[in-house]
């Protein structure tokens, strides 16, 4: 996670997208417009990479899928060491002896 935010920091959308094996934000501009806030007169968020920036306040859960098939992680991000109002959702699901990275919504708290 810390690398595709990394990637993220770096306004590198289509990189970022490219690091998920499935995601449900299908579009650099889908993704563009969740940073934005659905308001495209806003600028876009600029998100912090956490190898760089270290948040006290960071927020991460992970919790397994009721069913066994693999992993929920929100995880919220920040903007200059401070929470803003976005979480990440991707799912790590089972498939053969591993995990497929699913990127599953990108919403306000």
């Amino acid at each position: 996670m810390e690398k595709a935010l990394g990637i993220l920091a770096k306004e590198k959308y289509r990189d970022f997208l490219a690091v998920f094996d499935n995601s449900r934000i299908l579009t650099e501009q889908e993704l563009i417009s969740a940073l934005q806030y659905l308001d495209e007169t806003r600028p876009v968020l600029k998100i912090d990479d956490p190898k760089q920036v270290k948040s006290q306040n960071q927020e991460i859960y992970l919790v397994a899928l009721r069913d066994g098939s693999g992993y929920c992680m929100d995880y919220d991000l920040t903007t200059d060491g401070e929470m803003n109002d976005l979480t990440l959702q991707v799912e790590f699901l089972k498939k053969g002896d591993g995990y497929i990275v699913s990127l599953d919504d990108l919403h306000t708290l």
